[in-house]
């Protein structure tokens, strides 16, 4: 049942004062329809009981590490990377839910897709009871995001491709192109990651499965970072703009939600 010296699959979590959310998102791993995985949290000096909450989990799939003074979020996504063992890396954020197929799903596609260096899926967005009732009604209509199967250069352009709490790479072979997260483009180190992968010739894609429910309660990094996280998306297109060689392209964010948004009534899952 439990992971061998050299599993499938790794889930990286990063974790910073996660208590309200840690413990239902640990649960969910540990129920993934596929058990030969390991699960790695790294706490980045939290300040809360997220610690002691991943500690009451008693299975030796879990392997846990504390950093002693906070390094951020980019800095623990490569610590992560450093310590994973498994041929895939399933990346995933502190207050998000996996549902029970993501794993199975994902390491089967890329079994089955040899040319495909990242994937990730569509997701759906959910506000938790303790968020205000404004809030629940609005987010918890049943809203899907649905990124392009196979993006290319073009979509890059207009703005990230793949939701990183969906996304699951080839540990060795991103490690090879010595590509990592770079703390220069932080909060927006996923989208520079998805450059890093096109930049090294490599392909990415995208399961049209609702893989993952994204919990968007209010605190998320997007939400209270805005502006922080304005700027690294700027120095991203501007990345993008110098590999391609071409003006940095202004594509307004309502459009891209316009896009990608869709009610899940509307879908057909494949």
């Amino acid at each position: 049942m439990f992971t061998t010296v050299k599993p499938k699959i790794s889930v990286c979590v990063p974790v910073y004062n996660a208590a309200p959310f840690i413990a239902e998102t640990v649960k969910a791993v540990l129920r993934q329809d596929m058990s030969d995985f390991e699960l790695l949290l790294v706490d980045d000096a939290s300040t809360d009981d997220s610690v002691a909450i991943i500690k009451q989990f008693d299975d030796n799939r879990i392997r846990l590490f504390q950093h002693e003074h906070n390094q951020g979020i980019s800095a623990s996504r490569n610590f992560l990377l450093r310590q994973a063992r498994g041929e895939y890396i399933a990346v995933l954020d502190n207050d998000d839910i996996c549902l029970p197929n993501r794993l199975r799903i994902q390491a089967a596609f890329l079994d089955s897709h040899p040319d495909i260096a990242m994937v990730g899926s569509w997701f759906e967005l959910f506000a938790p009871r303790t968020t205000p009732w404004w809030r629940r009604w609005l987010v918890n209509l049943g809203w899907v995001w649905c990124h392009p199967l196979f993006p290319t250069w073009q979509d890059v352009r207009k703005g990230n491709v793949i939701m990183h709490p969906t996304a699951m790479y080839r540990r060795k072979l991103l490690a090879d192109c010595g590509i990592c997260y770079d703390v220069r483009y932080t909060p927006a180190e996923d989208y520079d990651l998805v450059v890093q992968v096109l930049a090294a010739g490599l392909r990415l894609a995208n399961i049209p499965q609702i893989l993952l429910q994204y919990n968007l309660h209010g605190a998320n990094c997007s939400l209270i970072r805005k502006r922080q996280m304005k700027k690294a998306d700027t120095l991203v297109k501007q990345k993008i703009a110098g590999i391609l060689s071409c003006p940095r392209r202004y594509y307004p964010y309502i459009l891209v939600m316009l896009q990608k948004l869709r009610f899940k009534w509307m879908l057909k899952e494949k």
